[in-house]
């Protein structure tokens, strides 16, 4: 981590009262910082802002999160992660609704990831379950222990992400990422209405999709039915876009040729991230 801001100031230390830590009571996004700009940033702020208004949480102006941005003093391309709890409180989960909220905004070196991912990576199917829970499905929430859980179910190297399932059995995201599948000249990618986060950069496939007239299909996908797919890959906003080359369930493994479709899609994501 280079730099912390804590509410405006340079900071690494948090009230051990803070929400945030007590119980997750927050919402954060990571977003990449490139050629001097955050990528994608209306759209970060405006999932961060809709997220606010359900959890009844204070939001911030897009002001204040810009002004502590230019104060992490960037130099290099960049992560840059907003995190926001609804600040102090005494024990008990009950929240004061006049009580200050506590925003971060920490800057990270931007990760080097293989080019090998480029052209496929390999993933497994995870034991542990997405928490089904509507009132939470979609948002980037402080509760994060299903994917910590999940990603450390494997230390393979070679194993670049891994998938995981509701408690029906349906595919809902990677650990890190969010999925969509091809079968023929159609997407397919997995409901969000109960569980899983909403990407920032699968909303963008979705819509390079519909401009381009590929139909989209957002519904249940079971495993046997994901593990016979055309094609699979995986987006999240620091890497893009990365097809899957293989996938093991413990029992079956599956490997996926190249496809067209994911070019073409992958080529106008990186015309998007790049204007």
């Amino acid at each position: 981590m280079s730099k912390v801001i804590i509410n405006g100031v340079e900071d690494s230390k948090l009230s051990v009262s803070d929400r945030g830590f007590q119980y997750g009571d927050g919402l954060f996004e990571t977003i990449t910082y490139k050629n001097n700009q955050l990528q994608l940033w209306k759209e970060h702020l405006q999932r961060l802002n809709d997220s606010c208004d359900r959890l009844s949480l204070k939001k911030v102006d897009e002001s204040l999160w810009l002004e502590d941005v230019k104060k992490l003093d960037l130099d290099n391309d960049s992560v840059i992660k907003l995190s926001l709890s609804r600040g102090n409180s005494a024990r008990g989960y009950r929240y004061d609704e006049e009580s200050n909220v506590t925003r971060v905004t920490a800057s990270f070196d931007l990760p080097s990831y293989p080019e090998d991912n480029q052209s496929g990576i390999n993933a497994i199917i995870c034991k542990t379950p997405v928490s089904m829970n509507t009132a939470l499905a979609g948002m980037k929430h402080l509760n994060r222990l299903d994917n910590v859980l999940a990603r450390n179910e494997w230390n393979d190297k070679a194993i670049t992400e891994g998938f995981m399932l509701d408690n029906q059995g349906h595919i809902i995201e990677g650990t890190m990422s969010n999925v969509f599948c091809v079968l023929g000249a159609e997407l397919y990618s997995p409901q969000l209405e109960q569980c899983g986060v909403a990407g920032i950069m699968r909303q963008q496939v979705i819509d390079i999709a519909e401009d381009l007239n590929i139909p989209v299909n957002i519904v249940d996908i079971s495993k046997p039915n994901f593990m016979q797919m055309d094609a699979v890959f995986i987006t999240n906003s620091l890497i893009g876009l990365w097809p899957v080359k293989t996938i093991t369930d413990g029992e079956n493994d599956v490997t996926f040729q190249q496809n067209e479709l994911i070019d073409i899609i992958r080529k106008r994501l990186q015309q998007l991230v790049a204007d």
